[in-house]
């Protein structure tokens, strides 16, 4: 393939598949990826990656993969899964991810409506799931495992080694064929579907082609100013719009490293070994920060707590004299130093010393963590999308954050206001729509009196005079009090998930005279509480019952409803005796709360919060 060596021209390289045959030609000895393998930190150099890819890819077109055809992906965020990705779409399938952490059902759910005709999946645990429900899909041929793997009299399943081998085999007896499917490749053309969270019911398949990508990746450069010296790590499923945008596409365009986390559990430690200088995260994974901070704050001594505070004051007085536009005194440069060197440094070094800015997306973060990075110098910046968009409608941008806004509409975006709140986008990155579903593509795209077509987002909002965009919260889960009092559940369960010792929240009382929450309990940080305290206790669930927690989450919730409205405060609560979970249906892979679920689980216990003592 012969492609020029300048920055990707869009107009030529106009299709993913296209983009990242690009890098490779043209900065095969560069390093594009790092992953852990035995042990050790491993370099992947864009000339690697597109050997793995034209193999997979040649041996897709010998298992009789053809264009349109859907391939699922079921597996955690790992290198061989983009490179799955990319072979698909190179010879033109659709790929159909399955987040790993999907029960049989949602796994039959996913193949059967996609009609996926070969499956990748991660490990034994992945393959049992599918085997389990493999009579059920006859439409799947092959299934392909990435760790390594002997498969035994199981027909049809096969290592990735041994798929591979047959890649390689194919491509020499037939040289061109792959050159010839990635030219053909077409800007409109199918190239991923990306599965809702299914907070209401059954997950939605959204249609992804390259067009929608390219929309977005092509901004995130000179928004950010990223570079390929930029390091990302991606450690979020990438069966996720937001991580497929940012682990995934972005560095196609922009050329940028990715480091690929071993999971999620252990990101952490993998941030401290890498040092990037980009992470993205949702917010529940900078609230387990902030959270973290917050405990070892607790437990340093009496000194360190103090320098903490004073050294927290600074950094608040010194941001905010620089956001007003003036230039911080000598003095306050000074103790900035010093509150860097002293408290500032130590959390910068949590995240691997390195990093420029974080991005947060895919759910409301509280504006409170976000003022918090912003004054030790960790800029968070919120973006706001959905997958119906390709992952985003508005973004806060280096230098043009407001704090408690989703920020400005993102270039060639056009966004309005409904009578009723409800936020209309039009652009490039908005869907086609959803597949085998015409009823909801209906509701989603609505052409309005001029025949012009807008994305319902089902997100109540409003924009300020300086054109940033201000969430209110989804509009199916706004809640009217008794009172008529609207009120945005959204908003106050960030607030309360700032307390450390607090994993989910969900608020309650639409039509009643006040406010309750389910509120469930991070057992690592309650379980050092108990410790620290010698409170005797046998599991989680024994604990949701001593009336230390109780009494210590009543003070939790006492002192974070200061920060609200008299009608939005919490006034009873209740602990379940385990954390919401996926496997019951409690959560979507993404960990936002199914309401409707929850509810109904926990019906009699919410209503009991409204008798009277």
């Amino acid at each position: 393939m012969e492609w020029s060596l300048s920055n990707p021209d869009l107009s030529l390289h106009n299709t993913v598949p296209k983009l990242f045959w690009y890098n490779v030609e043209n900065y095969s000895d560069d390093i594009t990826t790092w992953w852990k393998q035995k042990g050790l930190w491993e370099s992947v150099t864009w000339g690697q990656y597109g050997d793995w890819v034209r193999d997979i890819a040649n041996a897709l077109l010998s298992a009789g993969i053809k264009q349109g055809d859907k391939v699922s992906i079921l597996s955690q965020t790992r290198f061989e899964w983009v490179v799955m990705d990319i072979a698909i779409m190179s010879i033109g399938g659709v790929t159909a991810p399955v987040y790993h952490s999907n029960t049989e059902d949602q796994v039959h759910y996913i193949a059967e409506h996609s009609k996926a005709k070969l499956v990748f999946a991660e490990d034994q645990e992945q393959l049992d799931k599918l085997l389990e429900i493999r009579g059920k899909l006859p439409e799947i041929k092959q299934i392909i495992i990435f760790d390594k793997y002997q498969p035994k009299d199981i027909p049809n399943v096969k290592s990735l080694l041994t798929f591979r081998e047959e890649g390689i085999k194919y491509g020499k007896e037939n040289p061109d064929d792959l050159v010839d499917k990635i030219s053909k490749g077409d800007p409109e053309d199918l190239i991923s579907f990306i599965y809702t969270s299914g907070t209401t019911g059954h997950p939605k398949a959204g249609m992804i082609n390259s067009r929608n990508v390219l929309a977005v990746v092509k901004h995130l450069k000179t928004m950010y100013g990223m570079t390929r010296e930029d390091i990302s790590i991606a450690y979020l499923p990438l069966a996720h719009i937001a991580e497929r945008d940012l682990g995934h596409f972005m560095k196609l365009y922009i050329g940028n490293e990715t480091i690929f986390a071993e999971s999620l559990e252990d990101m952490p430690a993998n941030l401290r070994q890498t040092g990037p200088t980009v992470m993205f995260g949702t917010p529940r994974v900078f609230e387990k920060f902030y959270a973290r901070i917050a405990t070892g704050i607790k437990d340093a001594t009496s000194i360190q707590r103090i320098l903490y505070k004073w050294a927290l004051k600074v950094g608040q007085l010194f941001v905010e004299t620089k956001d007003a536009g003036k230039s911080p005194s000598p003095f306050l440069w000074l103790k900035h130093k010093i509150a860097h060197f002293f408290i500032f440094r130590k959390i910068h070094d949590i995240f691997g010393g390195r990093i420029r800015f974080m991005i947060s997306g895919a759910a409301p973060i509280s504006p409170n963590i976000v003022h918090f990075f912003h004054w030790i110098g960790l800029d968070i910046y919120e973006v706001y999308g959905m997958t119906e968009t390709t992952g985003i409608i508005s973004a806060n941008m280096m230098g043009k954050v407001k704090i408690a806004s989703v920020g400005q509409i993102f270039p060639d975006t056009e966004v309005k206001i409904a009578d009723d709140g409800e936020i209309l986008c039009r652009g490039p990155q908005n869907i086609q729509g959803y597949y085998d579903n015409d009823e909801a593509t209906a509701e989603l795209l609505i052409k309005d009196e001029k025949n012009i077509e807008w994305l319902y987002t089902g997100d109540v909002g409003h924009i300020d005079e300086d054109g940033y965009l201000f969430i209110t919260d989804r509009k199916k889960d706004l809640i009217i009090t008794a009172a008529g009092k609207n009120v945005a559940p959204q908003n106050i369960e960030n607030l309360l998930k700032t307390s450390p010792y607090v994993s989910q929240a969900m608020v309650y009382g639409d039509k009643k005279a006040y406010l309750t929450a389910l509120i469930t309990l991070d057992e690592d940080e309650i379980a050092k509480f108990a410790r620290d305290r010698k409170i005797l206790y046998q599991d989680l669930a024994d604990l949701t019952k001593k009336k230390e927690i109780i009494d210590l989450i009543h003070h939790e919730v006492s002192t974070l409803n200061r920060e609200l409205a008299s009608y939005e405060t919490i006034k009873k609560f209740y602990i379940p005796e385990e954390d919401f979970n996926q496997d019951k249906d409690e959560l979507t892979p993404t960990m936002k709360i199914r309401r409707k679920v929850v509810t109904e689980r926990y019906k009699d216990i919410l209503e009991n919060l409204y008798k009277a003592n």
